[in-house]
């Protein structure tokens, strides 16, 4: 699985979004690749870290094969991880 992770400015974290990066790594197997995502690029997922819930950043140039999932709370990872458990079952 590819993940390509979108981050917003940062201007107004209100969680740790390096804390949701690290639990995705774990849950991965080693075969699964994490990185900044790229325009021109299709990803299996593509996770956008949005460090408030203004939601601010711009993923509309973005391709993923299954879903964007767009998270602006720790509470939100949880969404993710569903999403991924039921490719990865597929």
């Amino acid at each position: 699985m590819k993940i390509g992770i979108k981050y917003c400015g940062g201007c107004n974290p209100t969680y740790d979004r390096t804390e949701v990066v690290s639990k995705l790594k774990k849950r991965l197997s080693e075969s699964d690749s994490i990185e900044t995502a790229n325009q021109g690029i299709i990803y299996d997922i593509v996770v956008i870290l949005c460090g408030c819930n203004k939601a601010c950043a711009n993923y509309e140039n973005l391709e993923s094969k299954y879903e964007k999932v767009c998270i602006s709370s720790e509470k939100d990872s949880i969404k993710l991880f569903d999403i991924i458990d039921k490719i990865k079952l597929s």
